[in-house]
């Protein structure tokens, strides 16, 4: 009997030592402690992430106001646009509010051979799409644009080339000079 108490009582007592192994809320504090220290790791590891990716932001952002020529635009310093970024362009033209008088291209002219009663709220010279062919992007609509950019709305949009309402082209298919047609959504500012 006892070798049986003897065992018995060992037991408890290895159970004891056990049951003495500081626990929090019945984790132990070493398994604690450890996920503590992971979780401080994770935290200075995103943190490294986050502040290096918001420096190599602010260079290029500075980088592209420096040179004029940032990101989205070529060598000439033209906008490069495309089916995706035209909203975007749209809305900062109309932000931006200046209207460069072109020298060589008859807007009006363009909107009228191509069929447009529309009065012109705004433009830009741009470079299209990947290949970078030279074209107007033509901003046109029903409103004035102080009440665009007050309350927002749709307007029209057309991408021509260049040669669009030229006397030489008078002859041509008008949609030969249209790159791109379409509506834009504008926010109000």
């Amino acid at each position: 009997m006892t070798s049986r108490r003897s065992r018995s009582s060992a037991t408890r007592r290895a159970r004891g030592k056990r049951s003495h192994v500081a626990s929090m809320l019945g984790v132990p504090v070493p398994l604690v402690l450890v996920a503590f220290i992971l979780a401080a790791l994770l935290g200075v590891q995103l943190t490294v992430a986050l502040e290096q990716s918001t420096a190599s932001r602010s260079r290029a952002v500075s980088s592209s106001v420096d040179t004029g020529t940032g990101a989205g635009k070529n060598s000439s310093g033209l906008p490069v646009v495309n089916e995706t970024a035209l909203g975007t362009e749209v809305q900062r033209l109309l932000d931006a509010g200046m209207i460069v008088p072109p020298t060589t291209f008859d807007a009006t002219t363009c909107l009228r051979s191509q069929g447009i009663p529309e009065s012109i709220l705004i433009m830009e010279e741009v470079a299209w799409n990947a290949d970078e062919t030279p074209g107007w992007l033509l901003v046109y609509g029903p409103m004035d644009r102080e009440t665009l950019r007050a309350n927002g709305g749709t307007v029209s949009a057309l991408v021509v080339t260049p040669e669009c309402g030229s006397p030489d082209s008078d002859a041509a298919d008008p949609d030969q000079m249209r790159l791109w047609s379409g509506e834009v959504m504008i926010g109000s500012l």
